[in-house]
């Protein structure tokens, strides 16, 4: 091939190079006041018990991620005296379709992502499951209830939401404040004004 037509190759290739490396989206949208609906989050949570936070239960620790609307969520969950699933999580809101998103990874091989949808003034993630003997729609939320407290509450509907069972619900708390990031990059200033997931393997 000539030199000419290879150097004007190459000159086409570096000039696609920057739109190759932008993000498949649309430009950055303004966040929603929706999007500080976590603002709360960051920290370490235990679950109550008689008044007191069971430190050998399941525990949470979140950290601020990359925007002012994601968390990244380090898991220990205690499913019974044997056994404990260790998972990392991140929760973001999405501001293309101005919406939080959830995505669950465990030792025990599962990957979920659950969708966010707004019930009232609160946010809940969604997702079916489909079990041998068992198929629903799942939904969860952490709900603030003051100052350094939360209810995790777990749901599940047979009739695609129209009406909705407990499959249980749990007080947590917050042990100690926000933690800082260890990610590069990241903000490191996050406010908690107040306070106040998640799980179906369901969880």
């Amino acid at each position: 091939m000539p030199s000419h037509r290879r150097s004007g190759l190459g000159l086409c290739a570096l000039l696609l190079l920057p739109s190759l490396a932008r993000p498949q989206d649309v430009p950055q949208r303004p966040f929603l006041p929706d999007a500080h609906y976590f603002d709360f989050w960051a920290g370490t949570w235990y679950p109550l018990r008689g008044g007191t936070p069971d430190t050998t239960g399941t525990r949470f620790v979140v950290r601020p991620g990359p925007h002012p609307g994601a968390w990244i969520e380090e898991w220990r969950m205690r499913l019974d005296s044997v056994t404990t699933i260790s998972a990392h999580a991140v929760r973001a809101w999405d501001a293309t379709r101005n919406r939080w998103g959830y995505l669950w990874v465990s030792s025990q091989g599962h990957f979920q992502v659950w969708d966010g949808r707004k019930v009232g003034s609160d946010w809940y993630i969604y997702r079916a499951f489909a079990f041998p003997n068992d198929t629903y729609l799942s939904r969860q939320a952490w709900l603030p209830l003051g100052p350094g407290r939360l209810q995790r509450i777990s749901q599940k509907s047979y009739d695609g939401g129209e009406t909705w069972q407990l499959r249980f619900t749990e007080e947590y708390v917050r042990v100690s404040g926000p933690a800082p990031s260890n990610l590069p990059g990241l903000r490191r200033d996050r406010r908690t004004p107040m306070l106040l997931e998640p799980v179906d393997h369901d969880g």
